[in-house]
């Protein structure tokens, strides 16, 4: 495929400000800036391209940029084991492509997970189970394949892992309640206790002839603030403190995940919550020795991008000019709702002027909770065209389902189609 060229229109058009970003690599022709901004146009992308081959709805996957993300942590973060959430994107070619990363590993929440990395030759020695709330079965499925460190904050589960064990001297960590600040979605109400509580589950699991190694803690998804990993440090230092002073001899810290993914605002990166977090770990917590991360949205969320077909176009009583696409909500987009939106690549199947149209994007099912977002496009969108919707890597594949008779979207590896998700630029 030819060298990707990127061009950046900004115009004054009708007195709306709009910035165009095209890719041009097979993706529409090069346009000459014109003298009157009237005449500009948003080029099509021509019937060759592979775009149009896809089947829709899909998610084009790539393995490569997800290993990317990952190593961009490990470099953040030399000192820690790092552990991809499951989770967010089991696909086998993500873990394949993980799995092949030197001191890679893989945080776990289920027997099924546990089974899919077994399959690809991974040992327990690489493997953490970090859901408090684990099923009997699959705790024994676990420890059967070589799996020796899980996190519990319940006297339950330690009865669940200490029967398990069967006199097998478990590593046990603690998960924490912490502050969640800037994160979408809080993670400190299904789960996590505090410090003096934790010491007191320290104590029963000693009792119980596990070893308490240390504590966990999940600061929330999607957290775009760096400092709320200091904050969450802090939060747990006391029980650090009174474990050890108790004789316990704790080394093990599991931050979580929370790393963030970029839709449409800006996210700091890994090397900036590291510069967070370092001095914190060497202030709260005296004696740390291995530090464990479980990045998962952080890693898959832009390395997979949806293509969707527009099936239908509607004005409303209310003035709102509805899209209607061949996938929504129930393709895997549940998180919208929610806060997560992601940036729109139009592929048009002819050129068009530049004209700036609101739209209230909807997917195909009967269901009022099937819409997505408003979006601004720089062009009319019209029956039969596509739109790319960038950063869909997290969640998508493994939460989408047949509602309504609709088809899941199709997966697809960037490479097998001869293009690179890096090619689609959001642009609305």
């Amino acid at each position: 495929m030819d060298e990707m060229i990127s061009q950046s229109l900004s115009r004054e058009v009708d007195g709306t400000d709009i910035a165009v970003h095209k890719n041009l690599s097979g993706i529409g022709k090069s346009v000459q800036t014109p003298t009157a901004p009237r005449s500009l146009t948003f080029p099509a992308t021509p019937p060759s391209h592979p775009i149009w081959q896809v089947p829709t709805p899909s998610l084009i996957l790539s393995p490569r940029k997800a290993a990317q993300n990952f190593k961009a942590i490990q470099r953040a973060f030399p000192y820690a084991s790092v552990g991809y959430a499951m989770k967010s994107n089991p696909h086998p070619s993500l873990l394949a492509a993980l799995a092949d990363i030197k001191g890679s590993m893989f945080e776990v929440a289920s027997k099924a997970e546990i089974e899919a990395l077994v399959r690809l030759g991974i040992s327990g020695t690489r493997i953490f189970f970090s859901n408090p709330i684990k099923q009997q079965a699959h705790i024994q499925y676990a420890i059967n394949h070589g799996i020796n460190l899980f996190v519990y904050d319940s006297e339950a589960e330690v009865d669940k892992m200490a029967q398990a064990a069967q006199g097998q001297q478990l590593e046990v960590y603690v998960r924490m309640t912490v502050p969640h600040v800037g994160a979408l979605w809080p993670l400190t109400h299904k789960f996590g206790v505090e410090p003096r509580r934790a010491v007191e589950l320290m104590r029963y699991a000693r009792q119980r002839g596990l070893k308490p190694v240390g504590l966990a803690f999940h600061v929330g998804s999607q957290c775009t603030r760096p400092d709320t990993w200091a904050d969450a440090l802090e939060a747990v230092a006391l029980a650090w403190k009174l474990a050890r002073e108790e004789g316990f001899d704790l080394d093990f810290i599991d931050m979580g995940g929370g790393f963030p993914a970029r839709y449409t605002g800006p996210i700091p990166g890994p090397a900036e919550v590291a510069s967070v977090v370092k001095p914190m770990l060497d202030k709260c917590l005296p004696g740390y020795r291995r530090v464990f991360l479980e990045p998962g949205r952080g890693v898959c969320g832009d390395a997979g991008d949806m293509v969707l077909e527009v099936t239908g176009i509607a004005d409303r009583p209310d003035g709102q000019k509805w899209l209607y696409l061949n996938g929504g909500f129930f393709s895997g987009l549940y998180e919208i709702p929610d806060g997560i939106r992601p940036a729109v690549m139009p592929i048009l199947k002819t050129a068009r002027p530049i004209n700036m149209t609101t739209y209230r994007l909807a997917g195909p099912t009967c269901d009022s909770l099937d819409t997505l977002f408003e979006m601004r496009a720089p062009v009319e969108i019209r029956m039969g065209d596509r739109l790319v919707l960038k950063s869909a890597g997290a969640y998508v594949y493994n939460v989408s389902s047949p509602f309504n008779g609709f088809d899941v979207p199709v997966v697809l590896n960037e490479d097998e189609w001869l293009m690179k998700i890096d090619q689609f630029k959001g642009v609305c």
